[in-house]
């Protein structure tokens, strides 16, 4: 697994400050959690188990399967949510 942070300048329909994404080795989004600008979770999802990484940004391509975050800080927004 890898981890990615995506802001409004690298996805400008982005709806939140920053969207965090759990990748497989094969590029599928695993799971996804929205931020706004204060912290605050308002997004968080996990694929349909029959169809893997269907939602959002789907599969990745090869250039940009490298972390930019760690999986300690997409772990902490995941497990903020109540």
């Amino acid at each position: 697994m890898f981890y990615l942070k995506w802001t409004q300048y690298e996805l400008v329909t982005l709806e939140m400050d920053a969207l965090y994404t759990e990748v497989d080795e094969d590029g599928w989004v695993q799971r996804e959690v929205g931020v706004t600008g204060d912290g605050e979770v308002v997004h968080q999802h996990t694929p349909n188990i029959s169809e893997p990484g269907w939602f959002g940004l789907c599969r990745l391509a090869f250039p940009r399967q490298s972390a930019n975050i760690s999986r300690a800080e997409f772990e902490a927004l995941w497990n903020s949510v109540a």
